[in-house]
This record gives structure tokens, C-alpha cells and sequence, in this order.
């Protein structure tokens, strides 16, 4: 009886450690975060009353996010006129060489009006 137990835990802990200490069905993956692609900018802007406006700019999806008194807008590309025009074509945002203009179009009211830093795109006298 003490053979047949002995032989029954012998052969249990044989067979138990052939199993190797690493398990070939398991692999280790490496989780890759995603990168962002996009062309994205960031600029600050101030008028000439102090008000700043945070621009964020996505190049590659043609998306401008505005950041102006708390609140946060975000318009697309508007491909029938320049700018860029929220979905309910409430705001507008056009940008040229040297000024920027966010304004509410259903009221006809600028909401900020500011030019770029001038030292920036001067170009050198000669």
C-alpha cells in the first residue's frame, strides 16, 4: 500500500515537471503608443485690449481649435470661402500674413482681432 501511494505521488511529480518554465503558447507584446502624425501648431495672440486667444492649429486634418475667455471652439476648414467655420457656420476664423480674426457670424460681431508678433515676420532691413 505504501508502494502504490508512493508510486502514485512519484509518478504525479514526474509528469508534472516536464512542463517547462516557460510557456511557449504565451508571448510577450510589446504595446506600441500611438504617435501622432499630424502637423499640429500652437500660438498665443494678444489684442491690443490684453485679451489673449490660444490657437491650435492641425494642418494635416485642416481642424483649428480657439481657446478665448474660457471657452473652447473648434472649427474646420471652410473650402467655399477662406477661413475656417464651425459646423453650425456660427464662428469664423480667418488668418492672414500678419492679423487674426475670430468673430460670430449670425450677429456680425468680432469676437477678437489681433496681429501676430511683429518681430517675428519682419524681415531684416537692409
Amino acid at each position: 500500500m505504501k508502494k502504490s501511494v508512493f508510486g502514485l505521488f512519484l509518478i504525479l511529480t514526474l509528469s508534472a515537471c516536464k512542463h517547462s518554465a516557460k510557456d511557449p503558447d504565451l508571448t510577450v507584446t510589446n504595446a506600441e503608443t500611438a504617435i501622432s502624425k499630424d502637423d499640429i501648431t500652437k500660438q498665443t495672440i494678444s489684442d491690443r485690449h490684453g485679451d489673449e486667444m490660444e490657437i491650435i492649429m492641425n494642418n494635416t486634418k485642416d481642424i483649428v481649435t480657439v481657446h478665448l475667455n474660457g471657452k473652447t471652439y473648434e472649427l474646420k476648414k471652410n473650402h467655399e470661402n477662406a477661413g475656417f467655420s464651425s459646423e453650425d457656420s456660427k464662428y469664423l476664423f480667418t488668418e492672414t500674413k500678419n492679423e487674426v480674426t475670430f468673430l460670430q457670424k449670425d450677429v456680425d460681431m468680432v469676437l477678437f482681432h489681433g496681429k501676430k508678433n511683429q518681430a517675428e515676420t519682419k524681415m531684416a532691413s537692409q
